[in-house]
């Protein structure tokens, strides 16, 4: 598995499609931020859309800046399929509120553990596309 350290997350290639996004314990994630990480995971996988593993240590959230713009069709050429692994009950409605509210065009859903996202994902594969 290949590792990216950013400033405010990890980037996991878990597998040729799969990206696993863990942001730091303590921060604030803003726009710029967000969309450093896709540029980073842009040219790491070449141009091809990722399907997107999120989790979010401890104090972490996104501005709502970055939300909107995470759920933006700017966003989708990046990102094919999204699974949030939520760790407790206030992070899954943040979660849920993400989902419900800036509604991304790509499909989304949440998971209370890492092997239950990745599963999900491997479903998707067919929206990657082709190299």
């Amino acid at each position: 598995m290949r590792t990216i350290e950013l400033e405010v997350c990890t980037l996991t290639f878990i597998d040729e499609d799969i990206v696993h996004a863990h942001f730091k314990d303590g921060h604030t994630v803003s726009q710029e931020e967000v969309h450093t990480m896709f540029e980073a995971i842009a040219i790491e996988r070449k141009g091809r859309k990722a399907l997107l593993v999120v989790s979010v240590g401890v104090g972490s959230t996104l501005s709502n800046e970055a939300r909107t713009y995470a759920s933006s069709e700017e966003s989708s050429r990046y990102i094919a399929a999204d699974a949030i692994v939520v760790r407790d009950f206030g992070h899954q409605l943040t979660a849920n509120v993400f989902v419900r509210h800036n509604k991304p065009q790509r499909p989304i859903q949440l998971f209370g553990d890492m092997d239950s996202a990745v599963a999900w994902l491997g479903g998707h594969r067919g929206l990657v596309g082709q190299p």
